[in-house]
Formats: structure tokens, C-alpha cells, sequence
């Protein structure tokens, strides 16, 4: 018979009830324990004192004030940091480090590491930088005591912390800056910090991103046995992450591509900081009144140099720096000492011997004027310029300035002005810009007055009344220029302006009436060609016969017959003056055509001028007692043309 037997199983060991007891029971007492010690520490009492206590540890470590509202725990314990303020102060200056949350991160990894890796997010982090703009003192926030030798360093363990952040603010007010630049800010920007501590000796690196670009700045500071030295390196638009701060400078910035680095290394003892820059941008797009009238857009730069400031002696230099535009570069050096009163500047810039066509050509927004298109190659242009004294007190200014144009005398050294040589199509220049018609004028047309032809004391008026050193500088009168940007300084209005003849023929032949700083730069340029390649006789005949002198008026000639209905030659000597005396502006003065008299405040400016001239044996005693009698009265009876034809 076939039996099936029973299966009995044994009890269980009392092995076996344990270890079943300690499967369930310890989760289940951890269990416990952890929500029982989270219920605690989360308590609003223990929060509360948990505050205080860790506020206390910071503002100890920190040396600074703490507040902090609470602290929160994850699941895991890892701590947040709320509401958390901390302000120093150092002499004159407050450093306010808020945040809404700091969040420690990668709790597990800080807890293996004993707390020597810890990784902080904060969230909606804020700096902001007060101080007092007069002060003479730099701040010191924070204290660096290098370990010495490498041995304990090498036995210790190293310490790190990563700070993370997003939408980070900086924000100044009051500092020791030029005025425009007191108060500013930047951001919001993203990046993280990160601060490696090992027996003494530290470092900490900083990397800030702009999420939507990718733009990106990392910088590494270690401490030395002398001070500190700082490196970092830039590469994307800055645009993003400085453009709060670009605005202070005036300048509307859309786009700044840049790629570079800049090193920084400073020496406590003797408070010595020298500052290594090697900056490069392409494809800038730029506005700015000042600067140029429309956008530039395109232009390339590159800036390299060192600079080194003195704390202690309060002074700054910079020597051999370069500033490259569009491929051409130009030398700078820079001394700034402070003083009392004003501080006390050198600037020199120069410009090695460089083809004209292709420093022209480099000018950010310029288009090539009509005559470059013959410019030859051959011709180059090399230029110094320095200006000396006390920043703020023009008068104490000694500005210097030579330049030289060589390969003028090469057969094929064209220079693109011979067209001056015979009649050429002209477009005058009009309020507007420039004359949708051209007319034909130069030397052999109706109208058209040789130098030799023009009367003695016409051009000895025309001289002294527009440019009284003509005869002897070479394009630029420097002296005229500071006394410009004294008086505009002392009066706080725009720089009048110090236009020579040579410039002011410049701007009718070829620019418009911009008075913006490219425009100028361009000007100066094109005025050193003109200089170098033409006579003052051929210059002035040029500027005699073009200039405009009234609504449709240009030319000596034109304006002799409109206002005197009479050839240059047979003028008077008081109408001679009259004529020069509204050159500086035409259409404003032909109201007096317009009523038929002169004002006296005008006509005191007319025989000013010509008591300058019997001053300086240009213009007789008996010429001089006629033409102080004689008062200007126009001829309305007809208008004479004065050849020029419309094309």
C-alpha cells in the first residue's frame, strides 16, 4: 500500500525569531527615530536655536553681522539656510552677502568626507558693495594667512567647498570710481564658487555663466607667501552678464564677442598690484552719441598690456600697452599719480608707420571718401601724440604732437587730391548733408580765384579772423584744442569748436558736419595728407574758393557779388572784414543781408578785426580811419553768378 507520509517542519530557532525580530524592528526603530528626530530638529524651537547658534559661528568665522531667519532639514538631513544676511564693514565700506535659501548639496558625499566636501546652492543670491566715493583707503573684507613651507600642507587634509548659485545680483553704490561708475550693478548671472582649504593655504575658483548665451568667465585666486594672484580667462559675449554695467559707460552695447585673459598679481608688503590684459573682440556692435552718429557694427579690437598701480604710493602706470583697431594697432602709455587736488596724468600715444589708405579704412563706421579710391599704398603715415599735467586743470596741459607722411615724393605715390589741380565736380555741403547737384569749380573755371588774385588783406582777414597761425602748424593747432576743452570744462557746455582752415576744407571737400569723435579722428587724418601734399597757397586758394558764405552761396567770388554786388578786388577793406567775420556761421549772419543792416554788435566784431590787422602792419592807419567811418551796406540791385555749373 502506498503511504504518503507527513511533512512536519521543525519550530523555529530562537536564532531564526531574533533575526526576524531585528529585520523588522530596526527599520521600523530607525524608522521612528528618524521622524522623531526630524519632528525635533524641525521644531520651530530647535530651528530657532539652531539659527542663533549657526548666525553665531558664521559672524565668528566671518567676522561679520549675521542674521538668519531658521533652518530647514531634507529627508536626509542635509541643512537649509534661510533668509540668510551677512554684513561687514570695513572703515567706510559695507559688503551686504544676502540670500533666500543656502542649500547644502551632495549631503551623503560631505558627511563621508567628514564635512571636508560640501557642496552649497543658494538660491536668489544678492551682493551689494556701499562705501563713500571721497574715500582714499581700499577695503579689506578678507584676510589671508598662507601656511609656511609645504610639508604641512602636503600632510593635511584638504577641506572643499562649492558654492552654487543662480540669478545672482551685485549691485555698488558710492565707491571710489569716476562719477558715472558710483553706482551700478550687474547680473542676474549663474555660476558657483568653489574654496579648497588645506593647512592654512587656500584657493577659490569662480565661474560665472549667462545661461541663454553661454558666455562664460573662470577665474582662480590663490593666496602667496607675498599676497595673491588671480587668473582668469573670459570667451562669449559679455553682453549679458555686463550689460547693467556697460550702460554706465554710455555706451549702447548689443554685442561685445570677446575672448582673452587677464591676470592679476598683488604684493601686500609693498601693496603693489600688476594687472596682465590680453583681450581680443570681433564682430562689436556699438552706439554712442559722442562716438559716431549711426551704429557701428562689425569692428574688430584687441587690447594688451600691463598695468601696474601702487596702493600705498597711490599711483598707476601702464607702458608699451597696444589697442588694436581693426587690425591697426596704436602704442599706449599711461601715468596717473594722485595728488591734493587734481591728479597728475601723462598719456602718450603712437602709431608706427602704417599705409594712410589702410588706417583710413579702419575707421569703425567710416566710408572711404571719394578721393581714397586713388590713394596709393605707397604713401604711410606714422604719428605721435602725448599730453601731460593735473586731470582736472586743462591749463596746466602740455600737449604734444608730430607726425610724418612718407613716400609722398615716389612716382607713383598717388595721393588721390590731384583732382584739385583743374576743374572737378563738387557737391557743397548743406545743412542737410550734401547737395543732391553737383557744380563744376576748381582752378580755370568762371568764378575761381587764384591765390595770387585774392586781395592782400582779404586773406590776411580771412587768417586772422578763422586761424591766426595757419602759416605755421602743420594741420592741427593742439594749443586751440586745450583751450577749447578748458573753456568747456570751466563753462560746463559743449567744446566750441578749433577747427584750422586745413580742417575746415577737409570737412567741405569731403565729410559732413558731424562733430563726433570718428568723424574728427577721420578729419585729422585726412587733413595730415592734405597738408603734406599741398602748399598753404594751394590750401587757403581751396578753402577761399569753396567755403560756403550764404543759403546757395560759395566762394569768395560768389559771396563778393551776392553781398556786394562787386568782383573780391574791388572791395573795401570794412567789407573785406564783414566777409570773414561770418564764416563761422553763414546762414545765421544772412539775416543781416536779409534787413539790410548790421547789427552793432556785429559791426564791433568788424572793426575789431580790422584794428587787429593795423596792429599787426597789415592794414594802414589811413585804411584803418576809412574803414572805421564806413559802415557795410549790401547790394540788392542783382547777383552775379559766379560761373559754377550745375551738372
Amino acid at each position: 500500500m502506498n503511504e504518503q507520509a507527513e511533512v512536519r517542519r521543525p519550530p523555529p530557532t530562537r536564532e531564526a525569531t531574533t533575526a526576524r525580530v531585528l529585520l523588522i524592528g530596526i527599520p521600523t526603530l530607525l524608522l521612528f527615530v528618524t521622524i522623531v528626530v526630524r519632528l525635533f530638529v524641525t521644531s520651530n524651537y530647535v530651528s530657532r536655536e539652531l539659527a542663533v547658534y549657526l548666525a553665531g559661528q558664521l559672524a565668528n568665522r566671518a567676522r561679520a553681522s549675521v542674521q538668519l531667519s531658521g533652518v530647514s532639514f531634507s529627508w536626509t538631513f542635509a541643512p537649509c539656510l534661510h533668509d540668510l544676511e551677512m554684513n561687514r564693514f570695513s572703515g567706510p565700506y559695507r559688503l551686504r552677502v544676502s540670500t533666500k535659501r543656502a542649500c547644502v548639496e551632495r549631503w551623503a558625499s560631505a558627511l563621508g568626507s567628514g564635512f571636508h566636501a560640501v557642496t552649497v546652492r543658494l538660491d536668489e543670491p544678492k551682493i551689494e558693495l556701499v562705501g563713500q566715493a571721497d574715500t582714499r583707503s581700499a577695503p579689506t573684507f578678507v584676510d589671508v594667512k598662507p601656511a609656511n613651507g609645504e610639508d604641512a600642507a602636503s600632510k593635511s587634509a584638504l577641506r572643499e567647498i562649492q558654492i552654487f548659485f543662480d540669478d545672482l545680483a551685485l549691485d555698488w553704490d558710492a565707491l571710489p570710481l569716476p562719477e558715472r561708475f558710483q553706482k551700478g550693478s550687474f547680473g542676474p548671472i549663474d555660476g558657483n564658487i568653489t574654496v579648497q582649504v588645506r593647512a592654512g593655504q587656500s584657493a577659490a575658483s569662480l565661474v560665472i555663466r549667462e545661461p541663454t548665451t553661454g558666455s562664460r568667465v573662470d577665474g582662480r585666486i590663490t593666496p602667496t607667501d607675498e599676497g595673491w594672484d588671480l587668473s582668469a580667462g573670459v570667451e562669449g559675449d559679455l553682453v549679458p552678464i555686463f550689460g547693467r554695467f556697460l550702460e554706465d559707460s554710455q555706451l549702447d552695447i548689443r554685442q561685445l564677442p570677446s575672448k582673452g585673459t587677464v591676470g592679476m598679481r598683488y604684493v601686500s608688503k609693498r601693496k603693489l598690484l600688476t594687472v596682465d590684459l590680453d583681450m581680443a573682440q570681433q564682430d562689436i556692435d556699438l552706439a554712442n552719441r559722442m562716438v559716431s552718429k549711426g551704429r557701428l557694427v562689425g569692428f574688430s579690437a584687441r587690447e594688451k598690456a600691463r598695468i601696474t598701480v601702487n596702493v600705498a604710493k597711490r599711483r598707476l602706470a601702464m607702458e608699451g600697452g597696444i589697442v588694436e583697431i581693426n587690425q591697426i594697432p596704436v602704442v599706449l602709455s599711461l601715468r596717473l599719480a594722485a595728488q591734493e587736488d587734481s591728479p597728475a596724468f601723462f598719456v602718450k600715444a603712437e602709431l608706427k608707420s602704417t599705409p594712410l589708405l589702410k588706417v583710413l579704412r579702419s575707421v569703425p563706421g567710416a566710408e572711404d571718401p571719394e578721393f581714397a579710391r586713388d590713394l596709393s599704398s605707397n604713401v604711410l603715415f606714422a604719428m605721435g601724440a602725448s599730453v601731460q599735467g593735473e586731470l582736472r586743470d586743462p591749463s596746466t596741459w602740455e600737449p604734444k604732437l608730430e607726425y610724418s607722411m612718407q613716400g609722398l615724393d615716389q612716382e607713383n605715390a598717388v595721393t588721390g587730391l590731384e583732382f584739385l589741380e583743374g576743374p572737378f565736380e563738387y557737391f557743397p555741403l548743406t545743412k542737410e548733408g550734401r547737395a543732391e547737384t553737383a557744380v563744376v569749380t576748381g582752378p580755370g573755371t568762371p568764378g575761381w580765384i587764384p591765390y595770387d588774385r585774392i586781395p592782400y588783406v582779404q586773406r590776411r582777414a580771412i587768417i586772422v579772423s578763422e586761424d591766426s597761425t595757419f602759416p605755421f602748424h602743420r594741420g592741427l593747432e593742439i594749443e586751440e584744442v586745450r583751450l577749447a576743452i578748458q573753456e568747456a570744462m570751466e563753462t560746463g557746455e559743449k567744446a566750441r569748436g578749433g577747427s584750422t582752415l586745413s580742417q575746415q576744407l577737409v570737412k567741405n571737400l569731403f565729410l559732413t558736419r558731424d562733430r563726433t569723435a570718428l568723424r574728427k579722428v577721420q578729419e585729422l587724418l585726412i587733413t595730415f595728407l592734405l597738408e603734406s601734399a599741398l602748399t598753404k597757397e594751394q590750401i587757403f586758394e581751396a578753402y577761399a574758393n569753396l567755403i560756403e558764405w550764404g543759403p546757395n552761396v560759395y566762394g569768395l567770388t560768389d559771396a563778393s557779388e551776392h553781398y556786394f554786388g562787386r568782383p573780391p578786388r574791388r572791395l573795401q577793406a570794412h567789407e573785406m572784414a564783414y566777409l570773414a567775420t561770418i564764416i563761422p556761421g553763414p546762414l545765421l549772419y544772412h539775416v543781416h543781408y536779409e534787413e539790410g543792416h548790421v547789427s552793432n554788435q556785429h559791426m564791433g566784431r568788424v572793426r575789431a578785426l580790422l584794428n587787429r590787422l593795423n596792429r599787426l602792419g597789415q592794414l594802414p592807419d589811413d585804411a584803418l580811419a576809412k574803414s572805421l567811418e564806413s559802415r557795410v551796406r549790401f547790394n540788392k540791385r542783382g547777383r552775379k553768378k559766379n560761373g559754377m555749373k550745375s551738372n
